[in-house]
C-alpha cells in the first residue's frame, strides 16, 4: 500500500520511513513534515482526485483557485448550511446568505439546543494534550510499519489538505473548505501540520488564544469546522481552556 500511496507525491519532497525510525513530530527546517498514514480509504481519495484532474499535482492547482476564493465566513456558511439541509428547522433559520460569524453560529447551534456542549463558560480542568508519538502511529497504522513523511513550505502549510485530500464523507468536509480553514488557522495561531490520516488532522498551534474571548471564538470555529472535537469536553468552555493551556489540536471525523 505505501508504494501506491507514494506515486502520487513523485512531485513532492517526501520519503517513506518506518514507524520506528521516524522522529515524533518530524520536523525539517521550514517545513511542515506531515506523517501521512497510509490506508485503502486514503488510497481511493488520492485515486478518485488524481483522476479527476489528470494528476495529483493538477488537483491541488485547480482547487487552490477555489480555496483563494472563498473567506472562513463562505466555508463555515457552507459546513453549517449542508447539516441544516435535511433537518425540520425552519427556512428562515436555514437560509445564511450574509450571516456573519455569530449569525452562523446561532444556526448551527439550533442542531444542539438541548446539549450541554453550548455552555460557554470557561472551565478549568486538567485537560490531558493529544500526543503524536509511536503508539498513536501504530494504532492509525491500517497495516504495516511504514509511512510518508510529506514536506510543504510553512507558507503553504495550507494546501496539505489538497495534497491529501480526504473528507467530503459524512460531516467531514471537502478538501477545499480544510484548505480554508487550515490558511485561517495558520494566519491566525502559525499552525504546524503534524499528521493525517483518512479521517484526522492532528496540527500544532504556534500561539495560543491570549484571551477567554478569543478562547471561546476560536473554540466555536472548531466545533463548526469538526464536531468531534468536543467528544472529551463537556462544554465548549471547557474546550476554551483546553486551547488557552496546550498546543495540539486533533480534529477527527466518523
Amino acid at each position: 500500500m505505501i508504494e501506491e500511496l507514494s506515486q502520487y507525491y513523485t512531485e513532492c519532497e517526501m520519503e517513506v520511513v518506518s514507524v520506528e525510525n521516524v522522529s515524533l513530530p518530524a520536523k525539517k527546517e521550514g517545513m511542515h513534515s506531515i506523517l501521512v498514514l497510509p490506508s485503502d480509504n486514503l488510497a481511493e481519495m488520492l485515486e478518485e482526485a488524481s483522476d479527476e484532474a489528470g494528476s495529483l499535482s493538477a488537483y491541488v492547482h485547480q482547487q487552490l483557485a477555489e480555496v483563494h476564493e472563498l473567506s472562513v465566513e463562505d466555508v463555515l456558511r457552507k459546513i453549517v448550511a449542508s447539516q441544516l439541509e435535511y433537518t425540520d428547522i425552519p427556512s428562515e433559520h436555514r437560509n445564511l446568505e450574509g450571516k456573519d460569524f455569530e449569525g452562523i453560529y446561532r444556526a448551527y447551534s439550533l442542531l444542539w439546543e438541548e446539549s450541554e456542549h453550548l455552555h460557554e463558560q470557561l472551565c478549568e480542568g486538567e485537560h490531558e494534550p493529544f500526543v503524536l508519538d509511536a503508539s498513536w502511529v501504530q494504532d492509525h497504522l491500517e497495516d504495516g510499519d511504514e509511512l510518508i513523511v510529506l514536506n510543504v513550505p510553512l507558507q503553504a502549510g495550507y494546501e496539505a489538505p489538497l495534497w491529501v485530500p480526504m473528507g467530503g464523507f459524512n460531516e467531514c468536509p471537502l478538501p477545499v473548505y480544510q484548505s480554508v480553514m487550515m490558511r485561517h488557522f495558520q494566519d491566525n495561531y502559525a499552525i504546524t501540520i503534524l499528521a493525517v490520516t483518512d479521517d484526522a488532522w492532528m496540527v500544532q498551534a504556534g500561539r495560543r488564544p491570549a484571551t477567554q474571548a478569543e478562547a471561546l471564538l476560536l473554540a466555536k470555529e472548531h466545533f463548526i469546522f469538526c464536531q468531534y472535537v468536543l467528544e472529551r469536553y463537556p462544554t465548549l468552555g471547557h474546550y476554551a481552556d483546553y486551547l488557552m493551556k496546550h498546543d495540539t489540536w486533533y480534529f477527527w471525523w466518523d
